[in-house]
């Protein structure tokens, strides 16, 4: 494991996280101010993001293959502060601007992650992945912890435009950060996903990753459930303030169930753990849809965040693991990650296409319907979590 450079990984990791809270939760939150068709205008913003993200997740694997992985993930960050300047300037414009601002916000997003996982898929030995997620994860939701709190006593107390700034700042922290990776060398020029696909679905583990990531993008990877459950809180309980207290103490209970499992349950069978953290979700969304108070609210707003946080985290120790065994990486590694995105964003797109045609519908009981199809979605990907070899050796 190379310590400077993934130490560089995990503290932009961190930068961008905090960032990604701005574009979360507090954005959907502003959206929900500024809005008269909130939910409309986010599931059609989000569609434009993540039409962006598939299309240049496949796009990118032929530019940088073996150059101008550095400079992508410097264009990642500045298209990240550019996207953040931009809501600054628009400030209530924004939405005359969606597909504008949805561009910028996904093509940033790809830019920057692409070379990032190829960057900790390589920089990682599988042996140490376990450890350094758990390093990682832990800085990132430490962060997470405070930075809702802090952000949403900012915009509470001030206004949007002084957290925004404050967050650009840390974009410009990460292009600096940049300039002390280096670049991974394939041996294999060529960029053939098609051709490696063939090959890739012959691995019964790969199979079970892109199931995996089609369930992951429908729920609990930006998906349209984040956005309903946000926008739940937001109504019971009205303030960002409040808002950032839920999202610190669900960060919190995510610490705790990652060291629980990073203790008791990295070297052993843990398939059994993987399908109750998925399934306790939909239990919990089944007794708010019956009770439908705010107590039930809480208990599935904690029992989602923290243990999707869980599964997260043996997601991408699985994912890395597997991106990492001769099949992928000798010669399909690239590739590999490039379809990841193409399906993982597919079922972000049907999460928002889904949410977009009952917000037209105007329908209470639909959107609960919605909301329990996502969150079912939880469930299956578990086991498909469940099915994947650690790969730790």
């Amino acid at each position: 494991m190379k310590n400077k450079e993934t130490n560089i990984l995990i503290f932009s990791n961190v930068f961008r996280e905090i960032i990604n809270i701005f574009s979360g939760p507090f954005l959907t939150a502003y959206f929900f101010k500024i809005s008269k068709n909130s939910l409309i205008d986010l599931s059609t913003y989000n569609i434009f993001v993540f039409l962006c993200v598939g299309f240049f997740g496949l796009m990118l694997g032929y530019i940088i293959r073996n150059k101008f992985q550095i400079g992508m993930f410097r264009i990642g960050v500045i298209l990240n502060a550019v996207y953040v300047l931009t809501i600054i300037i628009l400030k209530e414009q924004i939405l005359n601007y969606l597909p504008f601002i949805a561009f910028l916000y996904g093509t940033s997003m790809i830019t920057y992650f692409y070379p990032y996982n190829i960057f900790l898929s390589n920089k990682v030995s599988n042996d140490m992945r376990a450890q350094y997620e758990f390093k990682r994860k832990t800085i990132v939701t430490i962060i997470s912890i405070l930075t809702p709190i802090i952000l949403g006593t900012i915009i509470t107390t001030t206004n949007f435009v002084l957290t925004a700034i404050i967050i650009l700042i840390m974009s410009l922290i990460q292009i600096v950060m940049s300039f002390f990776l280096k670049p991974i060398t394939y041996s294999n020029k060529k960029f053939t996903p098609f051709s490696s696909l063939k090959k890739l679905l012959k691995n019964k583990d790969v199979k079970n990753i892109l199931k995996l990531d089609f369930f992951k993008g429908m729920s609990v990877a930006d998906g349209s459930l984040k956005i309903l459950i946000t926008l739940l809180i937001i109504n019971a309980f009205k303030t960002d303030f409040n808002l950032g207290i839920f999202s610190s103490i669900s960060s919190l209970l995510t610490i705790i169930f990652q060291y629980i499992y990073t203790k008791y349950y990295r070297n052993k069978n843990d398939k059994n753990m993987i399908v109750i953290c998925a399934a306790v979700p939909v239990i919990s969304l089944i007794l708010l849809l019956i009770i439908n108070n705010n107590i039930a609210l809480c208990l599935y707003y904690f029992c989602y965040s923290s243990l999707v946080g869980v599964l997260n985290f043996v997601i991408d120790i699985r994912l890395f693991n597997l991106s990492n065994i001769p099949l992928i990486k000798n010669d399909n590694q690239m590739e590999f990650w490039s379809l990841r995105e193409v399906v993982l964003n597919f079922g972000r797109i049907i999460s928002y296409i889904l949410l977009l045609m009952v917000s037209l519908i105007k329908s209470g009981k639909y959107l609960n319907i919605l909301m329990l199809f996502l969150t079912l979605s939880i469930l299956l990907m578990g086991i498909s979590l469940s099915k994947i070899s650690k790969n730790d050796k």
